[in-house]
């Protein structure tokens, strides 16, 4: 069952480490860089969201159901929204969870409905002393921390590419529906993953080109750095879409050979046959002038006439290279 994610809220000291605050004591003239994360769904953070008097397109956006990756650049901020891989145990690899982010100079408000591994990940590292110094830091923590979980998703991805690539050039049996779901399944986790991926890599494209106050040059460079790996995993997710392609079609191509191998078999036994049960359909009419039908060896002497017959007929389509 997946959790939902812990509301909490950080005071960031400047120097990686933070305090806890109760988001209950928070008002407008709360001192420090701070870091809110909740649960959106919840109607108590949604009125605490509307209580921070934040403009009304920014509000809208953190609370809208629409969680395509995106941005939007405000006088007073960042909105963005990106897209994580759901690292829990036993959870699709394509179910990827939305965080929207509001960036200002003195605190970035995070949502999420689901628990979240890269909002552990980043609080992990406050609480180690080695986090982030201000509130476009621990954005750009976040970002990496889900760029970083998503090469890891996509590296998964290629090694289970190659393993069902090995399992369709080793099989012998083209009635293999285990086989066959395995790569639809496999397929299916493609798509899932470039439906966000994709515009989410878009998304940090553009931001890594707008200038805006709180962007500084250096977080440009880190969003660079973001937007690369995400254009790498863009491309191995190609890779693997196109790779996963191949090894249907070679399925396929296994399926119909077999097919046809099948198919030409039968159609040999039909030709070898078709004549011999023609003369064993005409022996048993029940009418008289019928050859050996009073003779005592008659059984056996027709019999011997069939096997020459097939043997015959096994010559000639062998000199006819049928098979």
């Amino acid at each position: 069952m997946t959790k939902v994610t812990p509301d909490f809220c950080y005071r960031l000291n400047g120097r990686g480490g933070a305090a806890r605050i109760d988001i209950d004591d928070l008002t407008p003239k709360t001192p420090g860089s701070l870091w809110i994360h909740i649960d959106y769904k919840d109607e108590e953070n949604q009125e605490l969201i509307k209580k921070m008097k934040l403009d009304k397109s920014i509000t809208e956006n953190l609370l809208d159901p629409d969680t395509s990756p995106r941005y939007y650049s405000h006088k007073n901020g960042l909105l963005v929204v990106m897209r994580g891989v759901n690292t829990q145990k036993n959870a699709e690899i394509d179910d990827m969870i939305a965080l929207h982010m509001w960036i200002e100079e003195r605190r970035i408000l995070t949502l999420s409905h689901r628990y979240t591994p890269s909002v552990k990940k980043v609080r992990s590292l406050l609480k180690k002393g080695h986090g982030p110094l201000t509130p476009v830091d621990c954005f750009l923590a976040l970002a990496g921390q889900m760029t970083e979980n998503i090469s890891g998703a996509i590296a998964k991805i290629d090694d289970e590419v190659d393993e069902i690539e090995e399992a369709v050039i080793e099989q012998d049996s083209y009635n293999n529906k285990e086989l066959r779901q395995m790569v639809s399944q496999l397929r299916h986790k493609i798509v899932g993953l470039r439906r966000y991926i994709v515009p989410q890599r878009d998304v940090v494209k553009v931001m890594k080109n707008v200038s805006h106050p709180l962007l500084l040059p250096e977080h440009l460079v880190q969003l660079r750095e973001i937007y690369l790996d995400l254009t790498k995993a863009v491309e191995d997710l190609n890779y693997a879409r196109d790779h996963s392609n191949v090894t249907q079609e070679e399925l396929d191509s296994k399926t119909s050979i077999n097919i046809s191998q099948t198919m030409y078999i039968m159609s040999i036994v039909m030709v070898i046959f078709t004549p011999l049960t023609f003369i064993t359909g005409l022996l048993g009419a029940n009418i008289g002038g019928i050859p050996f039908a009073d003779h005592p060896g008659g059984f056996w002497i027709i019999s011997a006439f069939l096997v020459i017959v097939a043997g015959l007929q096994l010559t000639l389509l062998k000199k006819m290279k049928w098979f």
